[in-house]
């Protein structure tokens, strides 16, 4: 079974007994059983289900592609191995610089 599908029907199952245990035992109004049920589910979810919750970040995770380059990021990479290196390399010149360029040269 998916990792999701069981914590979702963990995390139903929680909110489950608590409001029925709410409803049974106590003379309160539904709507409040189920403000305290939602509150008590949350947090026993949150400590008992820890595990759970963490495979389905890591499959979450894993179907997210991969972050693709841009200009920005290509900047910083050629900046930081330029300066990594021993030999006298010219800096790469940002967007910034280039237009301070240009209004100086105007």
């Amino acid at each position: 079974m998916k990792a999701w599908l069981l914590y979702t029907l963990a995390r139903l199952g929680v909110f489950a007994a608590a409001l029925v245990l709410l409803l049974v035992l106590t003379p309160m109004p539904w709507y409040w059983a189920t403000i305290i049920a939602a509150l008590v589910g949350l947090l026993v979810s949150y400590i008992a289900l820890g595990k759970l919750r963490h495979r389905v970040a890591s499959s979450l995770a894993e179907r997210r592609p991969g972050p693709a380059h841009d200009a920005d990021t290509d900047f910083e990479d050629d900046f930081v191995d330029a300066a990594d290196g021993e030999a006298a390399h010219e800096h790469p010149v940002s967007d910034a610089d280039r237009h301070t360029t240009r209004r100086d040269d105007a």
